[in-house]
């Protein structure tokens, strides 16, 4: 049996969109697998949301007993802090937790255990995200373009 936290923006167990930051996300949902098969979901408002020690969150995640955390993004510090507790923290994660626990599970995406960075480091990282960002931006800009022009022409259909 495997323990997965998953940040979370809201308490929607696997239906929740997936959270960009691990530290101040509203919720957490933690799913028990087994192999493949999910075993139990619960979702839990974050302890330390509006504040917490450095080291606190991933105490706790200890306590609750996960093998795995994964996130859209977290700082080094805390990425350290889970190597130490012997936790496995996965980075770079985005869409809803349901998709992504499968995606996860099937190793069918470039999600990695990310190893604890320099601060130096951390700064690079922190600007390929901004990047990241600023494209998938764009490309949902581009997709709510498209939508909004069919609309219109089923719109004008309709007429």
């Amino acid at each position: 049996m495997k323990r997965i936290c998953f940040t979370a923006d809201e308490p929607n167990g696997l239906n929740s969109v997936l959270s960009y930051h691990f530290g101040h996300c509203p919720y957490y949902v933690i799913v028990d697998v087994d192999g493949n098969v999910v075993k139990n979901v619960r979702s839990i408002p974050n302890p330390g949301a509006e504040w917490h020690d450095p080291g606190d969150l991933p105490a706790f995640m200890k306590k609750e007993g996960i093998d795995v955390i994964i996130t859209g993004g977290m700082g080094p510090k805390a990425q350290q802090y889970f190597a130490d507790f012997g936790i496995e923290a996965v980075t770079g994660a985005y869409g809803r937790v349901k998709d992504v626990l499968e995606e996860y599970l099937h190793s069918k995406v470039n999600y990695k255990a990310t190893e604890a960075v320099e601060p130096e480091e951390h700064k690079e990282k922190e600007n390929d995200e901004i990047e990241r960002l600023k494209k998938e931006a764009a490309a949902l800009r581009e997709q709510l373009a498209d939508l909004k022009s069919m609309l219109k022409r089923v719109e004008e259909k309709l007429k």
